[in-house]
C-alpha cells in the first residue's frame, strides 16, 4: 500500500492514534507550513532550560500567533471595505439610471430632489443654479434652487469637482428651513457649459461624519459628470 494510502486510511475517523499523526507528520513536513493556522490551535511542549533562561520556542510561536491574528483582522477589514464599495457603486449605477430616464427638466430635477436622498442614504439633495436670469417656472416648483452670482465660489467650490465637509451647518439658502439639521454635505461642482448658468449639486446629512474630507470622491464625481451632461441637454432645449 502507498504511503497516501496509509495516510488517507489512518486519518479517516474522528479518533486517530497517536502514531498514525506522527507518521503522516514525518511524511509531509510541510502539512504546517502550509496551514498556518493551526498553530493557534496546536499547544508546543515547554522545556526547562534552566534558571534564567528563556524558552524562545514560546515566544516564537506567540509571536506566529499574533500575526495571524493582526492577518486576520486586515483580510476582514479589507473585505468590508470592497463591500461597502460595491454597496456604493450600486447605488450610484442605479441613481444613474434614473437620470438617463428622466423624461423632462422637471422630471430630472424631481429624480435628484425627491429620490436622490434614499438612494444615496443621505437627508436631502439639493440641485442648484446659480444665475440673474428667470428659469422656467416648473423647475423651480420641482424644487431646483437659484443661487445669486458668485455663491458657489463662496462655498469653497473655485478649482474643486468635489468638496467633502464633515462637522458642519447647511446653508440656508440651500436648505431652507432644513438647514440646521445638516451635519455633513458633499458639493458637487456642475460645469453646464460656456454659455450657462454655474450649477452645484449638494447632499446633506445629519450625521456629522457621513461625508468626510478624507473619503473617495471618484464615484461622486462621476455621477456628477453624469448629472452635468443630463441638465445641459434640459437646458439647451429650455432656455
Amino acid at each position: 500500500m502507498s504511503a497516501s494510502s496509509d495516510d488517507a486510511k489512518a486519518l479517516s475517523t474522528d479518533i486517530v492514534a497517536p502514531d498514525a499523526v506522527e507518521g503522516f507528520l514525518e511524511r509531509n513536513p510541510s502539512f504546517l507550513n502550509d496551514r498556518p493556522a493551526l498553530l493557534q490551535k496546536l499547544v508546543p511542549p515547554q522545556f526547562d532550560h534552566g534558571s534564567g533562561v528563556v524558552d524562545m520556542q514560546m515566544f516564537m510561536l506567540d509571536r506566529l500567533r499574533e500575526q495571524l491574528k493582526r492577518a486576520k483582522q486586515r483580510e476582514k477589514s479589507l473585505l468590508a471595505a470592497v463591500e461597502a464599495n460595491s454597496k456604493i457603486q450600486r447605488r450610484v449605477y442605479r441613481a444613474v439610471d434614473a437620470l438617463l430616464a428622466a423624461q423632462s427638466f422637471e422630471d430630472l430635477i424631481r429624480c435628484v430632489v425627491d429620490d436622490l436622498p434614499s438612494q444615496f442614504d443621505v437627508t436631502k439633495a439639493a440641485l442648484c443654479i446659480e444665475t440673474d436670469k428667470p428659469l422656467p417656472e416648473g423647475a423651480v416648483r420641482a424644487g431646483l434652487v437659484v443661487l445669486p452670482p458668485g455663491t458657489i465660489n463662496s462655498v469653497g467650490h473655485v478649482h474643486r469637482l468635489v468638496l467633502l465637509l464633515a462637522n458642519t451647518k447647511g446653508d440656508k439658502a440651500i436648505f431652507g428651513s432644513g438647514a440646521g439639521k445638516i451635519q455633513s454635505m458633499a458639493h458637487l461642482r456642475l460645469d453646464l457649459g460656456a454659455r450657462a448658468p454655474r450649477g452645484l449639486l449638494v447632499l446633506g446629512s445629519t450625521e456629522p461624519d457621513a461625508f468626510d474630507p478624507n473619503q473617495g470622491t471618484d464615484l461622486l464625481a462621476f455621477f456628477a459628470q453624469v448629472l452635468e451632461r443630463c441638465v445641459q441637454r434640459w437646458l439647451n432645449g429650455e432656455l
